[in-house]
């Protein structure tokens, strides 16, 4: 499913519990971003339509009241995730982009890629059982496909692998079958990708932010640094 297509879902479904009005609704769906806004969850649609105004920031901690009858727990989960996300000593659509692209880390990232690693002996099964214990915390209803590359990549930021043993994997020489190879070589790919090697650095200063307490899960795949260094560029490099 296309990005587009997974925000208008979770669009809809805030519209079902009644989070989002018939008028907000409307006008998140006519916004021009919305095409390449990278939402999957109703958390992140939420926090996505806080930070373009068309839900009141400030409003957006109590708007679990707005919920429909039957969907009260739900909704107080949503909105929880979505204050979590949005909330800092940074800009809102700061937090928020630095939230999506930590999210989308965690793509396809599920116990059942981890078992095809361990079938193609990417992972041995002390590395398989320590990931499995820094899993995400699953929403099936909403997750991408499960993927071996993006949760061997996610396995090398948590620890469970060394980006030198990730290397060896995926190199020509390597025992493993050409497709653990293949598997290593796109995570390996990834990992480059998400270590912040393209982004403009600064070294100036940082932007700190902090959790409103709202009950989110832990997210183990979150690299600080990443966020980091994410953070003081898109600060810097947009918000002046």
């Amino acid at each position: 499913m296309n990005p587009e297509a997974t925000g208008l879902r979770a669009l809809s479904h805030l519209h079902t519990l009644g989070l989002l009005t018939d008028a907000e609704h409307a006008q998140a769906l006519a916004h021009p971003d919305l095409p390449t806004a990278a939402l999957r969850t109703p958390s992140e649609a939420l926090g996505w339509a806080a930070a373009k105004d068309i839900v009141a920031p400030e409003a957006l901690p109590g708007l679990h009241a707005r919920a429909a009858p039957g969907a009260e727990d739900e909704a107080h989960r949503t909105v929880a995730n979505a204050v979590a996300m949005v909330s800092g000593q940074a800009p809102a659509w700061v937090l928020l982009e630095i939230s999506l692209m930590a999210n989308r880390l965690e793509d396809g990232v599920t116990d059942s890629a981890l078992d095809q690693l361990q079938a193609l002996q990417l992972v041995d099964p002390a590395q398989h059982a320590q990931a499995l214990s820094l899993l995400p915390a699953p929403e099936p209803e909403w997750a991408a496909p499960a993927s071996p590359a993006a949760t061997l990549a996610w396995a090398v930021r948590t620890g469970v692998l060394t980006p030198a043993q990730l290397q060896t994997l995926a190199s020509p020489t390597s025992a493993g079958s050409p497709e653990g190879r293949q598997v290593a070589a796109d995570a390996l790919a990834r990992t480059e990708r998400s270590s912040g090697g393209h982004t403009k650095t600064v070294h100036t200063r940082s932007v700190t932010w902090h959790s409103t307490g709202a009950s989110a899960s832990p997210r183990a795949g979150k690299v600080i640094a990443i966020v980091a260094l994410v953070a003081v560029a898109l600060y810097f490099l947009f918000a002046r």
